[in-house]
């Protein structure tokens, strides 16, 4: 009887969270319109190895979109490079940096049978707490602190791009 109700209050308690709109980061869909779904798309970018470009490459892909090499894709999204920057935003009586202020951001264009869609800019901006003390632990906090934010800035460029599509 006990594990039924443990079954009961384990159903009930996800049944809530899916109604009232909850999703685990990372899990839902990135182009609430599904405009991008389906669509053929090649990417455009100086740099096709480049940690942006295949943060881009795999946020398309969750988002249902086709991507091709082809010259013959109607839909083409180019990609400038990511420029990131650091900034400190605080100090510690020492004349140290406690507080930075992080920024990256890129240009992006979508076109539609070479007709530019929209041609825009993307930026993330994180800040966080630097500790003096602790260098290795912080230069690893930094990368971890890029990758997300390369990730937030490629699933913000498809979003943009799916707006940009459905109007």
């Amino acid at each position: 009887m006990q594990s039924i109700w443990k079954n009961l209050t384990v159903t009930l308690v996800l049944l809530t969270l899916a109604g009232c709109g909850f999703q685990l980061k990372g899990t839902g869909g990135i182009a609430s319109d599904n405009s991008l779904r389906g669509q053929t798309v090649k990417v455009v970018s100086s740099d096709l190895r480049g940690e942006l470009t295949l943060a881009l490459l795999e946020q398309l892909r969750l988002a249902g979109v086709q991507v091709s090499n082809d010259q013959t894709a109607a839909l083409s999204v180019q990609i400038g490079r990511e420029v990131f920057s650091q900034r400190n935003l605080s100090l510690t009586a020492q004349a140290r940096s406690a507080e930075i202020e992080l920024l990256m951001s890129a240009d992006f264009s979508l076109r539609d049978s070479g007709k530019v869609v929209v041609a825009s800019d993307a930026q993330v901006v994180r800040q966080y707490l630097n500790d003096p003390s602790n260098i290795v632990g912080k230069t690893e906090e930094l990368r971890l602190l890029r990758e997300e934010m390369r990730r937030d800035l490629a699933a913000q460029i498809v979003r943009r791009l799916g707006h940009s599509l459905s109007n």
